[in-house]
């Protein structure tokens, strides 16, 4: 019989992973632990793979219920010839809605005087995979003009694809969609920012490291822009006592972008059927 250890529950109830599982994975023995011990398989969300815990799965797999995978030692994976999978694409949607809300939720502060409408404005999306896709279509129905800009075009991508500083000086509002990486590191710096419109609102459901906070929360204070949205901090989370909170305008939420019902319903059956394609021999969202 084929072992299951699920090191991390993928967000649902325990009871529901173990009727999912039932039905994905017939035959197996699933159960619950921190230590694997000659179990075929894996599942875990965000805590670490390391080198012993591949070692333990000698030849099997691990099912990681995330699209990150930067907390599995890859290599170790490769030495001990063990596959991994991810879950990609699992919270477009959830992560785009909160882009949306956060952007009028800003705008609409009640610490503020006056809001302002969302309707008929510019909002440039930096970054135009699957979530920047599904946000821009979100501020399309509401009467706004789309800017986009990404490294790669998507031709189906709902709006009008410029160039970053064109989009820059142009958008009230600047929606960020884009991985985190050596290159993409502080991409919202001190240059960047000097070509953000006067009024303008960023908002920011990717990585807290996109963003350069010092200069982010100098323009709030001046009053250059007129607020944020922030599901995602650097440091996360952000300490109670920093400023950002006070701000008029600033709207800040625990990273819970990926946490509704549905996404998380969706990423336990796509782990899950990782497991069972990789013990069919097939090759579904692996990253090794």
């Amino acid at each position: 019989m084929k072992q299951l250890l699920i090191l991390q529950d993928p967000g649902v109830s325990r009871e529901r992973t173990l009727a999912v599982a039932g039905r994905e994975l017939p035959g197996w023995d699933v159960t619950h632990g921190d230590i694997p011990d000659g179990h075929n398989a894996l599942l875990t969300v965000n805590s670490p793979v390391d080198s012993e815990k591949m070692k333990a799965v000698n030849g099997g797999m691990i099912s990681v219920a995330f699209t990150g995978y930067d907390h599995v030692d890859m290599k170790a994976a490769g030495r001990h010839g063990v596959a991994v999978s991810n879950v990609p694409g699992y919270s477009t949607n959830s992560v785009a809605e909160l882009a949306f809300a956060l952007t009028v939720m800003s705008m609409r502060d009640p610490r503020k005087k006056h809001g302002i409408e969302l309707h008929g404005k510019t909002v440039g999306i930096i970054g135009t995979g699957s979530i920047g896709s599904a946000a821009a279509a979100l501020f399309n129905a509401a009467s706004c003009r789309v800017l986009g800009w990404s490294r790669s075009e998507d031709p189906d991508f709902p709006g009008r694809y410029t160039g970053l500083s064109f989009l820059l000086e142009n958008s009230d509002v600047v929606s960020l969609h884009l991985p985190l990486m050596e290159k993409t590191k502080s991409f919202m710096n001190t240059e960047r920012f000097s070509m953000m419109k006067r009024g303008a609102i960023l908002v920011n459901t990717a990585r807290g490291g996109l963003v350069e906070h010092t200069k982010l929360q100098e323009l709030l204070l001046s009053g250059y822009l007129a607020g944020a949205g922030l599901d995602v901090t650097a440091p996360e989370p952000l300490p109670p006592e920093n400023i950002l909170h006070r701000i008029p305008g600033v709207v800040i939420t625990p990273h819970s972008g990926f946490n509704t019902e549905e996404a998380l319903e969706r990423r336990t059956l796509e782990a899950l059927k990782n497991v069972a394609a990789w013990s069919r021999g097939e090759r579904r969202n692996r990253v090794d």
